[in-house]
């Protein structure tokens, strides 16, 4: 197999990939984003949340207190994978200041990984219980968990029916336990399309939206770009697809959010030429078509030989993305296998040695820390709900 031009953190070789300045910052207000409508501020809400409830309304994604929401944390093991006790790990996720993980999983079975999925019947129901532990540790404390699928819906380029029906009652049965609990995202397949068609894009998330709203939850639904999540558009392979299909996918539907991944795709070989004026020129194609964005993963490892590329093209979105208001989640907070992408010197992001002035924090470590202690400030939402397209907020 001919290896991408990418990250290939590889979690399971069966179709499940991973792709998933040091100084600290200062607190600060962020500048007004050079995309429309209205100044980035500071207040306090000042449109009552009809429902406490989180809403997406253009660009903004809403928190349920009526402020603007401004999403950072790191993926996180889920189930399936490594089993890590990331239940008990939401202390330190509140000490870094995060406010959303994603946690990594599979809804399908391979039985020659010994994963069960979410789909096998009562073999599948200590995954479920492991999610739901996730979901009630992190939650009660306000922490958005954005549960994602880590594995694929097609053999090729080629959609495979059994495959997505499967994944979309695995997304039912969620939708139905978590519709009542705001903080619960759905990730609804990561990192798609890389040699599949726009119209499979376009077919699946459709597929997959729609059954998620069938059950009545208005949970905020999260869509992964193209090019792997990269959704750049100069490797032969058609990238752009939230700013060109995003309007579509949005039309008439409450709470859709896009996630773009960001590695080596936004710089050229050995780190030269970081793509920060196309990367702007991207921010601003999405949100002049109202449609909110956050980066879902980002980070660059310590063993790989594509480091220099992997770092320039990740800063590239910590040193641009906050200016417009795009939350930052990193990959990986915790270490596996042959995956470097550590937060701290020994891989796990809870290891920190000193909550208060840390010293074995990575370089990768250092700009999430930064940012997580010093988010920007969107202050107080003042549209209009209704134009949420959600039928609570009407």
């Amino acid at each position: 197999m001919t290896l991408r031009p990418m990250k290939m953190a590889c979690l399971l070789t069966f179709g499940l990939m991973a792709c998933a300045g040091p100084e600290l910052e200062t607190e600060r207000e962020v500048a007004p984003a050079a995309t429309g409508d209205e100044v980035l501020g500071t207040g306090e809400a000042t449109v009552a949340n009809p429902t406490g409830r989180f809403y997406i309304v253009g660009k903004d994604i809403v928190d349920p207190s009526g402020n603007k929401f401004y999403p950072v944390g790191a993926n996180l093991d889920g189930w399936d994978f490594f089993q890590r006790d990331t239940e008990n790990q939401v202390d330190a996720a509140v000490k870094w200041g995060w406010n959303t993980l994603r946690i990594n999983g599979a809804q399908l079975a391979h039985p020659e990984f010994n994963t069960k999925g979410l789909v096998s019947g009562e073999l599948s129901k200590p995954n479920f219980d492991k999610i739901d532990r996730i979901v009630q540790a992190y939650t009660s404390k306000k922490i958005v968990v954005m549960i994602e699928f880590h594995d694929k819906v097609w053999i090729g380029n080629n959609i495979d029916t059994t495959m997505l029906n499967q994944t979309r009652q695995a997304w039912v049965t969620l939708a139905n336990k978590y519709k009542g609990n705001t903080y619960v995202w759905f990730n609804l397949i990561n990192e798609p399309v890389w040699g599949q068609t726009e119209a499979n894009y376009l077919s699946v998330h459709k597929t997959l939206r729609d059954a998620v709203r069938a059950t009545g939850a208005e949970n905020i639904i999260v869509i992964d770009g193209g090019v792997a999540g990269q959704e750049w558009n100069r490797w032969g392979i058609p990238g752009n697809l939230i700013p060109r299909h995003g309007p579509e996918l949005v039309s008439g539907q409450c709470n859709i959010l896009f996630s773009i991944h960001m590695y080596n795709a936004w710089a050229e070989a050995g780190g030269s030429s970081p793509h920060t004026a196309e990367f702007i020129a991207y921010l601003k194609s999405v949100q002049d078509k109202k449609l909110a964005l956050i980066v879902g993963e980002t980070g660059w490892n310590k063993t790989d030989s594509d480091v220099p590329r992997l770092k320039a093209g990740s800063l590239v979105g910590f040193d641009n993305a906050p200016a417009y208001g795009v939350g930052i989640l990193g990959w990986h907070a915790n270490s596996n296998w042959d995956d470097t992408f550590h937060l701290t010197s020994s891989g796990q992001f809870n290891a920190v040695d000193n909550w208060t002035s840390p010293t074995n924090l990575t370089d990768f470590g250092k700009k999430l820390w930064a940012l997580s202690k010093n988010k920007p400030k969107l202050g107080a939402f003042t549209g209009n709900y209704a134009d949420s397209r959600c039928a609570s907020a009407k």
